[in-house]
């Protein structure tokens, strides 16, 4: 009979912890036409920190994307290194790698000395 309110219990904690998950991965996947789109047009190009960056200050637009998609990406790098026992650099730097490799011919990205450069 203590086994019942233990599992609840756990559950019951875990829970908000997955839909978080849940939460920001939805997100940054209803978001991900746009944020290519941006790319495509150059007003938005990813850095080797993980996050997006913006390449138009101008834009509010773009700058509203980057904010947004940059939060949910914390909340990403920050579930993965929970999971893994890596550090949130570690994962979002991994993460950018895996972004760069698969980048379309033409999207920008940032390099650690604030150069942009062109793929």
């Amino acid at each position: 009979m203590n086994f019942i309110p233990k599992i609840f219990i756990s559950f019951a904690f875990f829970l908000p912890v997955f839909c978080l998950q849940a939460d920001f991965s939805d997100r940054m996947k209803n978001r991900l036409t746009e944020v290519i789109t941006a790319k495509d047009a150059g007003s938005v190009g990813e850095g080797v920190d993980g996050y997006l960056h913006l390449r138009e200050v101008d834009n509010t637009n773009a700058k509203k994307l980057v904010e947004s998609e940059n939060a949910d990406r914390k909340s990403l790098f920050q579930a993965l290194s929970r999971k893994t026992g890596g550090s949130e650099e570690t994962v979002a730097r991994k993460f950018s790698q895996a972004i760069a490799s698969k980048a379309k011919k033409g999207h920008w990205f940032k390099k650690s000395s604030g150069d942009w450069v062109r793929k």
